[in-house]
């Protein structure tokens, strides 16, 4: 006998919620998962192309572990810049690929204003020697690490990139260590 809307009993809930959470348990088990893998991109070409325009020597990480990814390239070239005509920025972003997986930034610049449009006001607190070069260390009061040290009229930030997850200190100064001059591409 079927009942009258509104006389439901707590059974009749319980049931209808069950056949509810059966088939939410069913999308979740079978919903594609994806987050785990790292897009990487291809950063030799642009940084090449950038280097053979920019008005300084452009640096670019040579030797590193398979575990640093780069995930992400935007350069500026001169010219196109708000900052100013003759103004060369280029930045990479990385993934270090370990557990926990962190976050790296490298950053060059010869924009006057480069260090505080892109950390902010952080004086430099120490120096440190990585590779036989003299680097600026920046960290925050939120404890976001930053080496800066300036050379050939461009200045060179690497970054934790101020996000959660950012690189430690070492894996910081294992990126500076693999800086060297790009070299320059030849197609237009």
């Amino acid at each position: 006998m079927a009942r009258r809307r509104g006389q439901e009993t707590l059974r009749d809930m319980g049931l209808s919620l069950g056949v509810v959470l059966v088939g939410v348990l069913l999308f979740a088990v079978f919903l594609p998962r994806g987050g785990s893998a790292v897009k990487v991109v291809d950063v030799t070409q642009p940084v090449n192309q950038f280097a053979r325009h920019s008005p300084y020597e452009t640096l670019a990480p040579r030797g590193l572990p398979a575990v640093w990814k780069p995930t992400s390239v935007r350069a500026v070239s001169p010219g196109a810049s708000p900052a100013g005509a003759n103004v060369a920025e280029i930045s990479i972003g990385y993934v270090v690929d370990v557990s926990p997986r962190t976050f790296a930034r490298l950053d060059e610049t010869n924009a006057p204003d480069g260090v505080d449009r892109i950390l902010g006001e952080r004086p430099v607190t120490s120096t440190v020697t990585i590779a036989g070069q003299a680097w600026g260390s920046r960290p925050d009061d939120s404890g976001h690490n930053a080496l800066t040290r300036t050379t050939g009229g461009a200045t060179i930030i690497v970054s934790d990139g101020g996000g959660k997850g950012g690189a430690t200190m070492a894996q910081l100064s294992e990126l500076a260590a693999a800086l060297a001059p790009a070299a320059p591409s030849t197609a237009s």
